[in-house]
């Protein structure tokens, strides 16, 4: 930084206001882990299911033996 350019600091402008009341210090806190969990991030979706280690994967048929395989076997083939 130049000596020519100087930062001035202004003053933090609070986020939160008390407008009524003494609020104690726990009551603060309170009020400020309310609002810091409702301003959070909302949470990320839940990962897909991974399909390995099912069942059906223990499974081993020949290519000829397709017609031999239950339905729910098949459905789960094509996801």
């Amino acid at each position: 930084m130049s000596p020519d350019i100087q930062e001035t600091q202004k003053p933090h402008e609070p986020h939160i206001q008390i407008l009524k009341g003494q609020p104690t210090a726990e009551e603060l806190a309170a009020l400020i882990a309310v609002l810091g969990a409702a301003g959070a991030a909302p949470e990320p979706p839940p990962a897909e299911r991974t399909r390995w280690g099912l069942p059906v994967d223990r499974l081993r048929f020949a290519m000829t033996n397709y017609q031999r395989l239950t339905m729910q076997q098949m459905t789960h083939m094509k996801q």
